[in-house]
């Protein structure tokens, strides 16, 4: 079975991109799962191969980086899916999309955040047996590759052990536990105990997979010292603790955190990986190893991908792998995925990826000031700038409304201030203003309004 005797890296939001689920293989994980996917969202990709990299990319058209990246050799019958639903036909929609192209469909039942829970996701399914029993069902009877989920337990035994019993008529081949209620956070203990039950409960063709233990899994060894605790359990799943150190997945031991984020940043620079991920990714890590936060706080303050490989004195790998004909090919890959803009016919927004880096303009000019400069010269209102944020994740995305038009990037973003100013670049390139000539002076929005008044 995919999911028995194994050990597990486990969907981690922002974290679980192809370069850090490659590198939790390489280490020796026996099984990855994807970051936690909203069935809606996954239906809106469209499948593209991706002859350069070797992967399937499952891609919404205008947006800079693929929603879900698949490597056709490294991760074939090792990467499940983890899809957050509260629909078993959404979620039926969703994993189709993907059914031939990974080992499984994983259904997360156990996200306590409010963002899953207000949407009837994760957690809030753990008070509805019926509608867990309902997607479960509707998955495996429809599927053609093995589907699990991953539930928290209840604040009883006893109603743990109810909500189990619906599970396993459904056919699943795995039920991954955290040993924690959904009010419970890291500092409580991990309810080995229940997960002992579940165990003992469930029949043999079903993989009771543990989670819920990286608190006190610091080595290699302690996985299996969790594995037996808990009844021993079929299969352990390893996030916070592999998050931290992906090496500790290594039988060897752990390696330097250093040498760690170097591996990382190796397989990144493989896959065009972006610099939003590959800086979280290295956060949490260094978070962690670094009690004085320095070096945190070095990799927070790059703004490019090269001043941050020139962090950890890897310049040259950089600079080669923006040269000759594999550069020609990644260039034409990324245009390919940011260049195309998508007008959503129902909110009738333009998109298109844009960035925003600072050190790429004058200290006194952005590309709001080049906006709101425009607005001034042509004698038009200023544009109005609407900023959601989107939770658990705390990212960012901005809406603006000008001249009748409405625009917005293709991708969330950090904060507040990168959402906006990425937004008023997609207005200033859609409106024909050159912001690399725009940024130094207000002259040049002069001659362009001109020009424009002559035609």
């Amino acid at each position: 079975m995919v999911y028995s005797d194994r050990i597990l890296c486990g969907p981690m939001v922002r974290i679980s991109s192809l370069p850090f689920r490659l590198l939790a293989l390489e280490y020796g994980a026996d099984i990855v799962f994807s970051e936690e996917l909203i069935d809606y969202r996954l239906t809106q990709c469209i499948r593209v191969e991706n002859d350069l990299f070797n992967t399937i990319d499952f891609v919404v058209p205008g947006e800079d980086r693929p929603m879900l990246q698949i490597h056709k050799g490294r991760e074939k019958g090792r990467l499940i899916v983890q899809l957050g639903t509260s629909d078993g036909q959404r979620a039926l929609n969703a994993a189709r999309l993907v059914e031939n192209d990974v080992a499984g469909i994983d259904i997360n039942m156990g996200c306590p955040k409010k963002f899953s829970i207000q949407g009837g996701m994760g957690s809030a399914l753990l008070d509805h047996p019926d509608k867990v029993k309902q997607i479960l069902e509707t998955l495996v009877n429809n599927l053609s590759i093995p589907v699990s989920c991953k539930i928290r337990c209840l604040p009883t035994l006893e109603a743990t052990i109810s909500l189990v019993r619906t599970i396993v008529t459904t056919g699943v081949h795995a039920i991954t536990v955290h040993g924690r209620t959904r009010d419970e956070r890291n500092n409580d203990q991990c309810r080995e105990a229940f997960i002992q039950r579940i165990v003992q409960e469930c029949p043999s063709n079903i993989t009771v997979i543990a989670n819920g233990g990286s608190t006190v899994i610091s080595s290699y060894s302690d996985i299996e010292k969790f594995r037996l605790r808990c009844g021993p359990c079929h299969g352990v799943m390893l996030c916070q603790s592999a998050m931290w150190n992906p090496s500790i997945f290594r039988p060897n031991g752990l390696l330097p955190i250093r040498d760690v984020a170097k591996r990382f940043l190796e397989i990144s620079l493989e896959f065009d990986n972006l610099l939003p991920n590959m800086k979280y990714v290295l956060q949490r890590m260094y978070g962690v190893a670094d009690s004085q936060n320095v070096f945190y706080d070095r990799i927070l303050a790059t703004e490019t991908e090269a001043q941050l490989y020139d962090l950890f004195h890897m310049k040259d790998e950089y600079e080669q792998s923006m040269i000759g004909e594999r550069q020609l090919w990644r260039e034409k890959l990324r245009s390919r995925l940011m260049n195309t803009s998508n007008e959503d016919s129902e909110n009738n927004i333009i998109e298109k990826s844009a960035k925003f880096v600072r050190s790429e303009y004058p200290a006194s000019m952005t590309p709001k000031s080049i906006l709101n400069a425009y607005c001034i010269q042509a004698h038009v209102d200023k544009p109005i700038y609407h900023t959601e944020e989107l939770k658990p994740q705390r990212i960012f995305r901005t809406v603006i409304d000008f001249d009748g038009k409405r625009y917005s990037t293709a991708s969330w973003e950090k904060n507040k201030q990168l959402a906006e100013q990425g937004t008023a670049i997609v207005c200033l390139q859609s409106i024909g203003v050159d912001i690399k000539k725009a940024k130094y002076g207000i002259s040049y929005i002069k001659t362009h309004l001109s020009n424009e008044n002559k035609l």
